[in-house]
């Protein structure tokens, strides 16, 4: 293996922070869906709530891959990294809509983190000889 691909600090830091995201991901939703152990994060009503569980599961599962795969220089993890990245973006995105900006400190990291990863995996794409 060549010197560039044994440690890539940005892809460590996108590896790490995407395994933190999609475990927590899941524990919230497991949690809030099977015994309501955490509050609403958003002032919608609830089946509206409820709809986001599922596309938030499929954006862990992907965070999940995504940090392997990126670990293990897999073509794969790349592109389940701009995938998950782009669904975390919009997540963001959404999520800021809905609440009209309140809580936009809390989603400011997601968005900041969201562009950089999407930025830096493009920059990074020969390690993974795609689009090269």
């Amino acid at each position: 293996m060549d010197k560039e691909k044994r440690f890539v600090l940005g892809l460590v830091i996108i590896a790490v922070i995407d395994l933190f995201a999609g475990l927590m991901t899941i524990s919230f939703w497991i949690g809030h869906l099977v015994g309501n152990r955490f509050p609403k994060t958003l002032p919608v009503p609830d089946n509206l709530y409820n709809a986001f569980a599922l596309p938030d599961l499929v954006l862990a599962a992907f965070l999940l891959i995504a940090s392997v795969g990126l670990l293990r220089f897999k073509k794969t993890g790349y592109v389940f990294a701009l995938m998950a990245s782009g669904m975390w973006l919009f997540d963001s995105l959404l999520a800021s809509g809905l609440t009209g900006f309140f809580k936009f400190g809390l989603v400011l990291p997601s968005l900041l983190f969201c562009l950089w990863s999407i930025y830096y995996l493009w920059k990074k794409r020969e390690i993974f000889q795609l689009f090269a």
